[in-house]
């Protein structure tokens, strides 16, 4: 789940101000204007799991690239990354999961 923010024109409130946008995976699922806190959310569902797949099943390609061009610093990020993946995986399927609610 990846987090940023973008100057957009809020559906909402008719006016321009920055929102919250938030990933799961590579489709957004939610955007939340700071102006007025109106909040959109998409159903990525059915796409989220198809790219998931294709996700898992090119991570070894990935990551034997990553090695190839910077050893120390996969060395480095590694263990962390490794240990923290599942609590990422968790808040993305969150999303995916608050998405399908509409609400």
């Amino acid at each position: 789940m990846a987090v940023e923010e973008s100057f957009l024109r809020c559906t909402a409130c008719d006016q321009e101000a920055e929102h919250v946008v938030i990933y799961a995976g590579r489709f957004v699922s939610e955007i939340q204007c700071t102006g007025c806190g109106a909040v959109t959310r998409l159903d990525v569902s059915d796409e989220y799991l198809p790219d998931l797949r294709q996700r898992i099943s090119s991570k070894p390609g990935r990551l034997l690239r990553r090695l190839r061009a910077d050893p120390g610093e996969l060395a480095s990020t590694l263990p962390v990354r490794t240990l923290s993946k599942p609590v990422r995986m968790v808040e993305e399927f969150r999303t995916v999961w608050r998405s399908r609610r509409r609400g």
